[in-house]
Parts: C-alpha cells; structure tokens; sequence
C-alpha cells in the first residue's frame, strides 16, 4: 500500500473520530465507536447497515421527543451486532442544557428489581427463605400491625401476590407528600404506617395485585437482616461488584454526575410541571434508584445475559412468572411485558417526573433502555418503535 495514501488515510480516520466525539449518541459494533446524530453527520461516518441503523435511530428519537412533546430522551439498545446510545432534547426546561446520554435519571420502579436481587442475594446467603412468613423477618414493632404477616411469604411480596393494601393511595400520605421538603427523606419506617388502617386487597397467594407496599416492606425486612440501609446493601451487593459508578440511591446518598429534571402534567391542565421540589416518597424501596443508561446496560447484562448476578437457581426462581390474566406477568422483581413488548423480560417505572424502561428480548439477545423525563408518556411503544428500527420492520 503507498505509504502517502496509508498516512492520509490514518489521519482522515481520525478527524472523523474527533469530529463524531462531539454529537449525543454513539454507536459500538463490529469494531467500531463512533458518535452520531442523525443525518447531519450521516455524510461523515464509515458506510455500513449497523451506522445506517444508528443515524435511523438518533432521527427517531429526535422525532419523539418533538412529536410527544418530551423535555429529553435517552435511547440505548444493543443487538448481537452491536450497541448504540442516543440522546436528545433537554434535561431541564427552566436551563435548556442539552441531554447528554450520560444524564441520571430516576428510574423508578425498576428499582424494584434491584431490591429483589439483593433479597435473593440473602437468600443464596441463607439468610432468607422465599417461602417463609414475612413475620420471621420483619422488626418486631411492625409485624404486629402488617395483616396476615404471619400467612403472606417472601415471594408472595416480590411477586405482588401478598394482598397488602397500598400505601401510596392513602388520603393521608398524599396530603402529606404535599407539605414533605425533599430536605426530609421518607423513611420505610413512616411510609408504611400510612396502610396499618387499610384492609388487604386480597388473601395472600390469592391473586397478583401490583403493589407499592410489598417493596417497602422488603426494603423494612432487608434493613432487620442487614442491620444496614437498603443503599448500603443495593451498593455493596450490586452497584460496587458490577462497576455501576453513576447509580445512587436519591435523598439517601450523594447525588453523582448530571441528574435530569422529571416533568408531568400535575396539575391536569395539559401543561408539563417539573417535579424538581416534590418529595413523593423518593428513596424508597419500591423506585428509589437514579441511574444512567450505561450503568443499566451493564446491570441487564449480569443479570439476564451473562447471568454472573444471581445463581442459577435464583435465576430459575426470579424467572418464575404469575400471570394477571392480561398477557402480563411478573415475577420476582421482574416483569414479562405483553404487546407491544411481548415475550420481553425486564422492568418498567413512572413517577417523579420519569417513565423508564429495560428490556431484554431472550430470542433476539437484544436489550433497550428507554429513559424519558415526562412521565405521561406511552415508554412502551417508545421503545417497541426503536426495536422496529433494529428489526428492519
């Protein structure tokens, strides 16, 4: 090869790797790392289907942040081919800083699969039994006022089966979120006495009812185990051993990184609000977690690919699904999504200003995290458009 063209060729390489660092998204696969976004640098990157794809999604998601009227958006998929990570819009309407696919959000109820691996965590420890009473467990000023905590298990909480009234329904709490500085985390302590009064939905093992309660009071019995905080246990059971640098347990730990504003439309005006200074039982087990793409990514990784997070057989045990009679199931901690998502293992969550999701799609080894910061957002069809994409349909 002629060294001259060899040299021009090297140094053409690299302006375009400096000139692609600059934009939001970026793509892995086949070798290749490079930084796109949509057809304005489309003329810039190396010609192949999986950049094609990437330029197709970065457009995508540009399009659905303008049309669903979304403050910002951040985008990751990965397929067999390779991976690619995309942003757009803004993470605060009051600033306009643009989003960057780095930004934290709150991810809500996904949180809740992070506490069910730290429960089965203590099960392989042997710690915890899954079919045990939740009365064993439980401090003992707080069994007492749980209905049929001697009759509901383990499993009958992750899996949403326990009957337990819910908390955050409550006259009482809602009033109290109303007057509540995020200066002043709730405790799982004081949010469950807001269901003491409530009667149970149904008998335990009766029927799946999703239900914030049950992760509360998961998050009470891992604390009497630990003898600990959940942060303490979600960071020492999960976050440190996977490398999860930009995950954080809100109000409870210090903030990492650029965290975006959630937005919704409190007020029922059709207009978005920000929910910057709402303290709506943030931190908590059932959705206290703020995390970013990437570090989520990795976690769906362990877990569902690799599956180097829990045992086999915790595996087999998480993956154990009860269905609720609608094409939708879940197990422990973990849910199996229907259309437009159908056969999809992972987790959704909205609140706070957010609508999140992870998706892994066992058949197609292909996983997508949709994080959004409006929450009065169809993340489900969001995310079933950007598969459409990677599946050429």
């Amino acid at each position: 090869m002629n060294l001259k063209f060899l040299a021009f060729s090297k140094i053409l390489f690299a302006i375009v790797f400096v000139i692609s660092l600059s934009f939001a998204g970026y793509l892995v696969g086949n070798n290749i790392n490079q930084r796109v976004i949509g057809k304005s640098l489309a003329k810039h990157v190396i010609s192949t289907s999986t950049v094609g794809k990437s330029s197709r999604l970065q457009t995508l998601l540009n399009e659905i942040v303008v049309e669903q009227k979304i403050p910002g958006a951040v985008m990751y998929i990965s397929t067999p081919k390779g991976s690619w990570l995309g942003a757009s819009g803004v993470n605060n309407l009051s600033t306009k800083t643009r989003m960057k696919p780095t930004d934290g959000f709150a991810i809500a109820s996904m949180s809740k699969t992070f506490l069910a691996v730290v429960v089965l965590k203590l099960v392989e420890q042997g710690k915890i039994q899954l079919n045990r009473a939740i009365a064993t467990y439980l401090p003992r000023d707080i069994s007492p006022h749980i209905i049929n905590s001697d009759k509901i298990t383990v499993r009958q909480l992750l899996n949403h089966t326990s009957g337990v009234a819910e908390y955050l329904d409550t006259k009482e709490f809602i009033q109290a979120t109303a007057k509540r500085s995020r200066s002043h985390p709730w405790t799982a302590r004081e949010a469950i006495q807001y269901m003491y009064q409530e009667q149970p939905k149904a008998n335990p093992g009766e029927k799946f009812i999703y239900t914030d309660c049950n992760y509360i009071l998961l998050e009470l019995i891992v604390e009497n185990i630990t003898r600990g905080t959940l942060a303490q246990a979600i960071r020492s059971q999960i976050l440190k051993p996977l490398g999860l640098k930009h995950t954080f347990t809100e109000l409870r730990e210090p903030t990492i990184g650029e965290v975006a504003t959630g937005y919704g439309d409190r007020n029922k005006d059709g207009k978005l609000d920000s929910y910057a200074k709402v303290n709506d039982g943030n931190g908590l087990g059932d959705g206290g977690l703020v995390s970013t793409a990437e570090d989520l990514a990795k976690f769906a990784k362990a877990l569902f690919v690799k599956k180097t997070l829990l045992s086999s057989n915790m595996i087999k045990e998480m993956l154990k699904f009860r269905d609720n009679g609608e094409g939708y199931s879940y197990g422990l901690g973990v849910e199996r999504f229907s259309s437009p998502l159908a056969k999809a293992i992972g987790h959704s969550g909205i609140a706070y200003g957010f609508a999140t999701l992870l998706a892994y799609l066992p058949n197609q080894n292909t996983t997508i995290i949709v994080l959004l910061n409006n929450q009065n957002v169809d993340i489900k069809s969001v995310a079933r458009t950007g598969l459409q994409v990677v599946e050429n349909k």
